[in-house]
């Protein structure tokens, strides 16, 4: 019987192009990292002088409204496009006109622009409230509402728009859907929290005119904006090439959502004083703000730089990476962590009395958060039933193609047998010719010495190289006229 050998060749795979990316995202990183570490440094000295508070309370609020308003405006000079170095070696080369009329075609490019406009909105109402604090010196009773409040509510839709123009990849059907009642069950959850805590107050016991009323239930409907801000980073963050933008808007929007609440409490109190430890969250989340739109400046010009100089490169391979299983699973279950949460609330409302109206939203919240809990469960049944069918498909798939390249394996072998056996049958001694494997032949001298001959191809010529001293004498020998002759009857057989 002859032996058979078979291999598989692989093709070399195409380099990638995210080798570009690799260097560009260091230096950005550099870049960041020195811009938040300024960050820290700034909150640490605010906090410092809020903790000695040298000079009277007049001195104190004068100088904390300024220092805020300052720590803001650091935030909107790095949401400009300033001192960025890629986008300067990016001006070195000239761009063609593709690359001029393509960015102007996505809308990626107005999320640094809308963050700063958010930031200027703030910084604006900032300054107000300093002008009717220390220098009007108006009463607690007549600093709200005022044209303060216009201001700091204005940065709130520039934040929503530029997040819901951050860039990202198409989802499927399913993903999409199970997005949409994750977020559902986040935003029912925290507003029925809100409402009985926040919310519900401050409308029931707002202020005197309508339009205090108007402006106080504003802000924590805006704190709510906030809050579904996180949601979508959270969403986002799946995408590694805006990974860093969406970690840092979403740490700069916990600390403002968590200082605006405090906020609302305190004020809804009458507990609110400038000059207390609750003023740096404002100016440290926005600063952070204007570093996440820093930090998409330095994404759109890495881009911009990789298609430049790798223009048939392909993405990077970094984007098609699924998430971990350990990121998958804490996102998965935070839409339920709120479930116990608002549970609980329930059970504190029926045991205790309170306003009618904070029961009633506190009831209807429950329920909607438990329909929406059940479609979660029937669309997690139906996405695992599914889950299982691709996997039973992609099973099959893998099956067929090794039965396949059996099927093939076992045809070479028993052509090379059946050519071996008529070879053997049309010589009447012993054979003095066999094929190993087609390409591969063995052929005995009257000494009774095999020799191999191997058939190579380079394009349209052909050669049959032995390795007897004949052959490699005169690059022809009989042993390599008769592999010929066998390799043309074994080609002349598989036709």
């Amino acid at each position: 019987m002859a032996d058979t050998d078979t291999g598989i060749s692989a093709a070399p795979q195409p380099e990638q192009g995210g080798q570009v990316l690799t260097v560009i995202d260091g230096q950005c990183m550099r870049s960041l990292w020195k811009s938040g570490l300024l960050v820290i440094v700034l909150t640490a000295l605010f906090v410092a002088y809020l903790l000695i508070k040298p000079g009277g309370p007049a001195r104190v609020t004068f100088i904390d409204n300024i220092i805020q308003g300052l720590l803001e405006g650091v935030g909107l000079i790095l949401a400009l496009p300033f001192f960025i170095e890629v986008i300067h070696r990016i001006r070195q080369s000239p761009p063609s006109f593709a690359e001029r009329v393509a960015p102007a075609k996505t809308s990626q490019r107005w999320v640094p622009l809308l963050l700063g406009l958010g930031i200027l909105s703030y910084i604006i109402g900032q300054v107000l409230w300093t002008y009717n604090e220390n220098i009007l010196q108006l009463p607690a009773s007549q600093l709200f509402p005022t044209w303060a409040d216009a201001g700091f509510l204005g940065s709130y839709p520039f934040v929503l728009i530029a997040l819901l123009l951050l860039p990202t990849r198409p989802l499927a059907a399913d993903t999409r859907t199970r997005i949409v009642l994750d977020s559902l069950m986040i935003m029912v959850g925290i507003t029925t929290f809100s409402w009985f805590f926040i919310l519900g107050p401050t409308i029931l016991h707002g202020a005197d005119s309508m339009l205090g009323q108007v402006v106080g239930t504003a802000y924590p409907l805006m704190t709510l904006v906030l809050i579904f801000c996180l949601v979508l980073l959270i969403i986002h963050s799946n995408d590694l090439t805006i990974r860093p933008v969406a970690l840092i808007l979403a740490l700069a929007f916990i600390i403002i959502v968590a200082t605006d609440s405090i906020y609302d409490y305190q004020q809804l109190n009458n507990m609110y004083a400038t000059g207390t430890m609750l003023d740096v969250g404002w100016p440290l989340g926005y600063m952070l703000v204007g570093l996440g739109a820093r930090a998409m400046r330095m994404v759109m010009a890495s881009r911009t730089l990789s298609t430049r100089t790798t223009p048939d490169a392909q993405p990077p391979m970094e984007e098609a990476i699924q998430p971990s299983s350990a990121s998958f699973l804490w996102k998965s279950l935070l839409p339920y962590l709120f479930v116990p949460i608002v549970v609980f609330l329930l059970g504190y409302t029926m045991s205790t009395r309170g306003h009618s109206t904070l029961r009633m939203g506190v009831f209807i919240g429950v329920g909607i958060l438990m329909v929406l809990l059940i479609l979660r469960l029937i669309f997690a049944i139906r996405e695992t039933i599914g889950q299982n069918q691709k996997l039973w498909v992609m099973h099959e798939r893998v099956v067929k193609a090794e039965l396949a390249r059996e099927k093939a394996e076992r045809m070479r072998a028993e052509r090379v047998i059946a050519l071996n056996d008529a070879l053997a049958a049309s010589q009447q001694t012993k054979p003095h010719a066999r094929i190993v494997s087609l390409g591969h032949y063995q052929v005995r001298d009257s000494q009774g010495i095999y020799y191999n001959v191997y058939h190579r191809e380079a394009g349209e010529l052909q050669a049959f190289e032995c390795e007897c001293p004949q052959y490699q004498q005169q690059s022809i020998c009989p042993h390599s006229l008769i592999a010929a002759a066998l390799h043309g009857a074994s080609k002349a057989s598989r036709s």
